[in-house]
């Protein structure tokens, strides 16, 4: 039977935990791959660390602990090895804080505490990633074109899903692909949409974390015609180049004429004195 809280050190303790992923006991927490997540669980007031009984546990496996005044390891599982820290002394209370966060983690965690009578406090532990800005790939000029939508790297599976012109398509897109990179446990997720999308319509796919309530989203304006910005570019630069020749040879032609003329000038003034 789990013995109440007091108020003002669960209130201490959130303030605390604000410096990493804030939540309290009994409410999943939410930690980011690759960083590092506080796990709570505070000790009865008042706490003599000297007689304090500490263990951290998933089931028989030990992830930290901490027995009459110092850190125990010694039944430590080599997964959490340099990745836990304990802060009895420093502020008073039995919190874990966890670092380097995976995919495997994501578990539920026994705090054990007390002295002499033993507490135990669940904490459940939920993990999550961003996935990368997605990228819209539109295809070749045909009638009807396949656009396609692309997220990586998230965690857990995204959603995908599209917009005409700020609005939900009337039809749905074919099935999402979802693949698990195994050696990361990430999710790169894909959308594939068979559509005509008018030349002045805005077709946009957003990549939805619901974990992080995370959207992020490509939006392509005239999808039709997206080549035509660079022909833009491209001939203004020929007609440039074309006028620049022209001028060059204007000018070559009129300095040659007035060559031309001053030589007959010398010429015949010249002839004129003989």
């Amino acid at each position: 039977m789990k013995k109440p809280r007091a108020r003002n050190l669960l209130s201490a303790f959130c303030l605390l935990a604000s410096l990493f992923t804030v939540a309290c006991v009994n409410s999943p927490i939410i930690g980011i791959i690759g960083e590092a997540v506080m796990l709570p669980c505070p000790c009865m007031s008042p706490i003599n660390p000297d007689q304090l009984y500490l263990y951290w546990q998933i089931q028989e496996t030990v992830v930290d602990a901490f027995i009459n005044g110092e850190a125990s390891r010694s039944y430590q599982d080599r997964m959490y090895h340099n990745r836990t820290k304990l802060f009895v002394r420093e502020n008073s209370t039995c919190s874990l804080l966890l670092s380097q966060l995976s995919v495997k983690d994501e578990k539920t965690y026994e705090c054990h505490h007390g002295s002499p009578d033993i507490t135990r406090d669940d904490v459940s532990l939920l993990v999550a990633a961003n996935y990368t800005s997605p990228v819209l790939q539109v295809p070749s000029e045909q009638p009807r074109g396949r656009y396609t939508c692309t997220a990586t790297g998230g965690f857990p599976e995204g959603t995908i899903y599209w917009l005409l012109d700020n609005q939900p398509l009337l039809w749905d897109p074919e099935p999402q692909q979802s693949v698990l990179d195994e050696s990361t446990g990430r999710y790169n997720v894909t959308s594939t949409l068979a559509a005509n999308i008018s030349q002045d319509s805005t077709l946009t796919c957003i990549v939805e974390n619901k974990r992080l309530h995370v959207n992020l989203s490509q939006t392509l304006n005239s999808p039709s015609t997206q080549d035509t910005p660079q022909n833009h570019i491209v001939i203004p630069l020929v007609v440039v180049s074309c006028c620049g020749v022209i001028v060059v040879v204007c000018l070559g032609i009129a300095m040659m004429r007035r060559y031309l003329r001053t030589s007959r000038r010398t010429i015949h003034h010249n002839n004129t004195v003989v």
